[in-house]
């Protein structure tokens, strides 16, 4: 038996959760969100008054405390610290992630299945055109103004860029300017040098095996 305590003073940090996450949930449906805002908040002062923390003799434990301190107690064997691994690892607020085939490659054209060969003349056009929607969708957010409805601040959103090791998708991701630098704000409110699309191939994304195709 494993117990898993998530503790948070933070009030920035409680505040941008509750408006991200919490007022959206099914609770709070077609409600005015400062009303929910308020609504969360009193079911926490609730909670808070008969909240006992978690103590050394109730076994195994991990506590997390504003997503920067954990505290492991008792805690042994493969299961348990992939449990501890996993939790340290969580993240507070929702990512987005963006899915792609890779472009056209001289195989497709020939209608052979497998190998690792390169783009098409359309495959590189297709290419081109996915680091222009990485450069001005995925990489970046636009602030508008609610009246008007015209951007006034544009920021740099880190994102990562994983390519499969197969020569067709690493040309894919050729033209996505990379290594740009930034300073990041972590869900927990660090903040890091972000390299943005910096790029990984991964074998576990290539195709899976072709046989005597391949």
């Amino acid at each position: 038996k494993i117990f898993i305590e998530s503790v948070c003073t933070d009030a920035t940090l409680l505040e941008e959760n509750i408006r991200t996450v919490k007022v959206r949930t099914p609770d709070y449906k077609s409600m005015d969100s400062e009303v929910a805002f308020n609504d969360f908040n009193q079911r926490r002062a609730n909670y808070a008054s008969v909240y006992e923390s978690l103590q050394d003799d109730e076994g195994s434990y991990l506590q997390v405390f504003n997503s920067k301190k954990f505290v492991v107690h008792n805690m042994r064997g493969y299961l348990p610290l992939k449990v501890v691994h996993f939790v340290m690892n969580l993240h507070t607020l929702p990512r987005t992630f963006y899915l792609t085939r890779h472009g056209q490659s001289e195989y497709n054209l020939l209608g052979k299945i497998g190998g690792d060969s390169g783009l098409s003349p359309n495959g590189i056009e297709y290419a081109k055109r996915l680091a222009h929607y990485a450069e001005t969708v995925i990489g970046r957010v636009e602030t508008k103004d609610e009246k008007t409805g015209e951007t006034t601040c544009i920021k740099m959103k880190p994102a990562r860029l994983w390519t499969s090791t197969l020569r067709r998708t690493k040309e894919t991701a050729q033209f996505i300017q990379k290594n740009n630098s930034f300073e990041a704000k972590w869900d927990n409110g660090d903040c890091v040098d972000w390299v943005q699309f910096r790029p990984m191939a991964r074998r576990n994304l290539d195709e899976l095996y072709a046989g005597m195709c391949d």
